[in-house]
């Protein structure tokens, strides 16, 4: 065998080896509920990816609408979506590592944070948050979170 053939044959192996390890490797799933896809966004309500959910910002509302009243009832609308969307895929609040914030106005953020603390209790997931000029269906507070849910856990 030539050295020409002798490494085409090497790199045809590596090659096949490398193919059959990406094969084996999870893809990962969209996740989303019959209601959530019936609403027709270009967006799925949560990614499993390996051991870890990436959600899909929530914003609070209900029945299409923004909840009245603020920032507070917002907040705790966000938070519950959050919470039902974990608990819907095999995870919980406990499970969260990541949380991006986006409020409207900056200046609402003691707010959102006393609401925060009703859902998350230390040790708290790792967190950034900031002002946003616009949220979705004129929202006053969008979450998303990423957390740490192996399958079968």
């Amino acid at each position: 065998m030539s050295f020409r053939s002798s490494a085409c044959l090497v790199a045809i192996l590596g090659l096949s080896s490398a193919l059959a390890a990406a094969a084996d490797r999870p893809k990962p799933e969209f996740l989303n509920t019959k209601e959530s896809l019936e609403r027709g966004l270009p967006f799925s309500e949560a990614v499993r990816a390996g051991d870890f959910l990436f959600l899909a910002g929530q914003i609070g509302d209900k029945d299409g609408k923004v909840v009245p009243g603020g920032i507070a009832p917002e907040a705790r609308q966000t938070l519950q979506h959050i919470k039902d969307v974990l608990e819907r895929n095999g995870s919980s609040l406990g499970d969260v590592v990541k949380c991006t914030v986006f409020l409207a106005d900056i200046a609402e953020w003691p707010a959102f944070n006393t609401v925060y603390r009703e859902f998350f209790k230390q040790p708290f997931p790792a967190r950034s948050a900031l002002a946003a000029s616009g949220l979705a269906m004129g929202a006053r507070v969008e979450v998303e979170c990423i957390a740490y849910a192996p399958k079968g856990k």
